[in-house]
């Protein structure tokens, strides 16, 4: 493998002379639209539902209240989002509550979130898919169409998605690419999908890694990166691709420094450097690697010890 570096300059980056402090990004509700809204009646009829273990309300059906559901994953409250929204989806996908074709409908109602002028509603319609695609991993019920559209709007956001907050404070949650992560470590499993497919997936979480967004990744996201690529070369990644997206994982590292402090080139490196030690240190735990993963762990070794 070509482009190696030594654990010693990636260590380097923690004890280099530091730049000036960053200041976190502030959440930006700066319209009446982006305020919090209060709660009325309609939250309170949720709540009940929540607190009723989810149950449906004599004279509802659960896809007749889906649109409401999905229309609460773009509140920047995360209440009615994250509690209301998102739980209660994931709760009637993972128990069956909607049945099979309910799934698919709700998949295609989420898939244009992904490109919804909010970030709330893109962060938490892809959260969504990540657990209909769990479902659909248990017992299928997606379609390939479907399943291949999931992973090429799931690609395309990677590539372009440009706020990578974690928590804003009142708002809570956003952290896209954290929730991309997980879509993806689901997508891994199913087996529809090549080794090349698999490759792509790699590709989504290099775009959130070393794509010169500026962003220092510092709520987990590696974490979740990490499980995302474990997973798809534990079902099959050529060595050939596995190579060229560690290549591209540890290029930001390899850049001379600038004598003017470079924020994307820095958050880059950071970014890099959090996923090369979360991913050595995840699929070192593994007890009984697959072919894929000893792959992925002896590159590694020679990245870091090289």
């Amino acid at each position: 493998m070509h482009s190696l570096i030594s654990i010693s300059i990636v260590l380097s980056l923690a004890s280099c002379s530091r730049p000036a402090p960053i200041k976190p990004v502030a959440a930006t509700p700066t319209t009446q639209a982006d305020a919090v809204p209060a709660p009325d009646d309609a939250l309170r009829g949720w709540q009940a539902i929540v607190a009723a273990e989810f149950r449906i309300p004599a004279g509802k059906t659960a896809a007749g209240l889906v649109p409401e559901l999905v229309a609460y994953l773009g509140s920047p409250d995360p209440v009615r989002r994250d509690n209301i929204g998102y739980e209660v989806l994931a709760t009637w996908i993972d128990k069956r509550v909607l049945a099979g074709p309910e799934v698919v409908a709700l998949a295609q109602q989420l898939l244009p979130g992904l490109r919804d002028a909010s970030v709330f509603r893109r962060s938490f319609s892809i959260l969504v898919l990540a657990a209909v695609v769990r479902r659909d991993a248990q017992e299928p019920v997606l379609t390939d169409e479907l399943r291949r559209a999931v992973l090429t709007e799931a690609h395309a956001h990677a590539e372009r998605e440009a706020d990578l907050r974690g928590h804003v404070g009142a708002q809570g949650w956003i952290h896209a690419s954290a929730h991309s992560a997980d879509l993806h470590a689901q997508l891994a499993k199913l087996a529809v999908f090549t080794d090349a497919d698999r490759a792509t997936m790699l590709d989504s979480i290099a775009s959130f890694t070393v794509r010169r967004h500026g962003e220092i990744l510092h709520f987990g996201e590696d974490a979740r990166f990490a499980a995302a690529v474990i997973n798809a070369v534990k079902r099959g990644v050529t060595k050939a691709a596995l190579e060229a997206w560690l290549a591209k994982i540890i290029a930001p590292l390899t850049e001379k420094p600038t004598p003017v402090f470079d924020l994307p080139k820095f958050a880059a490196q950071r970014n890099a450097r959090n996923l090369l030690f979360s991913l050595f240190v995840q699929v070192s735990l593994v007890k009984e690697p697959t072919p894929g993963e000893q792959m992925l762990l002896d590159s590694l070794r020679t990245i870091l010890a090289g």
